[in-house]
C-alpha cells in the first residue's frame, strides 16, 4: 500500500513483530532536524480517532449487534427451557421421544456455542446453565420412563 503524505506527516503501512501496523512520521516542524516516528496498531489508531471525535463509531452497528445478542440469548434460554420440560415432564411411557430429545440437545449445544463468546458480566444471566438438565439425567429420565 502506498504511503500517505499530508504536509509534514507521513503514514505508512508496515509489518512489525506483532503484525500489521501504521507508522506515523513527522518529518519537519518540531524545530529540530530529526524525524519523529511512532508505530501503532490499526485498532489503536481507530480508537484514538473515535475518542477525539475525528472518526465516529458506528452506533447503528452497535445497536444491531446488541439486538442480535439479546435475541440469541433469548432463543438459547427458550431451547433450554423446552429441553428441560421435555426431559422432566413428558409422557415417555407412551411416546418414544428419544429423537426429539437428541434434536433438542443438539439445538441446545448449538445455542450454547453461538452464545459462548458473549461476556456474561454485562448483566445477562447464564440461565441456560441454570435450567440445563445434564445429559446423564436426561438419558436416565428417558430410559427409566421408557422401560
Amino acid at each position: 500500500m502506498e504511503a500517505l503524505k499530508h504536509h509534514e506527516l507521513k503514514a505508512e503501512w508496515v509489518e512489525d513483530k506483532h503484525g500489521p501496523a501504521v507508522m506515523l512520521t513527522q518529518e519537519d516542524g518540531w524545530g529540530d532536524e530529526h524525524e519523529h516516528s511512532v508505530i501503532v496498531h490499526p485498532y489503536q489508531l481507530r480508537h484514538v480517532c473515535e475518542h477525539f471525535g475525528i472518526l465516529a463509531a458506528d452506533e447503528q452497528a452497535e445497536k444491531t449487534i446488541a439486538t442480535l445478542k439479546r435475541r440469541l440469548l433469548a432463543l438459547r434460554d427458550r431451547i433450554g427451557s423446552l429441553e428441560a420440560y421435555i426431559a422432566q415432564h413428558s409422557d415417555h411411557k407412551h411416546a418414544d421421544l428419544s429423537y426429539e430429545m437428541v434434536n433438542l440437545s443438539a439445538m441446545a449445544d448449538l445455542a450454547d456455542e453461538w452464545c459462548a463468546d458473549f461476556d456474561m458480566s454485562d448483566g445477562v444471566k447464564a440461565s441456560r446453565e441454570a435450567q440445563q438438565v445434564s445429559a446423564e439425567e436426561r438419558a436416565s429420565t428417558v430410559q427409566g420412563e421408557l422401560l
